[in-house]
């Protein structure tokens, strides 16, 4: 008769093995995270009350050395429009990068409350979190 550790070895070592590799895989995908970048924004959420601007610079952390660009949209495109300073930059580092954000209205009453974000882009699909929130109040 052979002992029960002896006759399920074969088993506990697959068991073993395939729990090593999911630890593993963790790890690895909490140590990316990391390192990912992420905008730092001087203030967020931002409120911008009446037609004017804003000044909130941003910087990320870790830097980005390619170019990142600013993506801006508002709740409503028909009455509303949020233009940036500079849409581009070479770089975003540790350093803040300034930035003006400016309301305009599109049509001719545009009282009302509208929230508007901006995004810092590296390429064509990623996406530098967090997004800067911006609040426009108009009376």
């Amino acid at each position: 008769m052979s002992s029960p550790i002896r006759r399920y070895l074969p088993h506990l070592i697959v068991v073993l093995s395939i729990s090593l590799i999911m630890a593993g895989a963790y790890a690895e995908v909490g140590f990316a995270s990391l390192t990912m970048p992420k905008a730092v924004w001087m203030i967020n959420p931002l409120t911008i009350t009446g037609i004017g601007s804003a000044s909130d610079p941003f910087k990320c952390a870790p830097a980005v050395t390619s170019p990142v660009t600013l993506k801006s949209s508002v709740s409503n495109p028909i009455k509303i429009s949020l233009s940036l300073s500079q849409t581009s930059f070479a770089t975003c580092g540790q350093l803040f990068n300034p930035l003006t954000l400016t309301v305009h209205c599109l049509v001719a009453s545009c009282a009302g409350t509208y929230t508007a974000t901006v995004t810092v882009t590296q390429g064509y699909y990623s996406t530098t979190p967090p997004s800067l929130m911006v609040n426009i109040v108009l009376t």
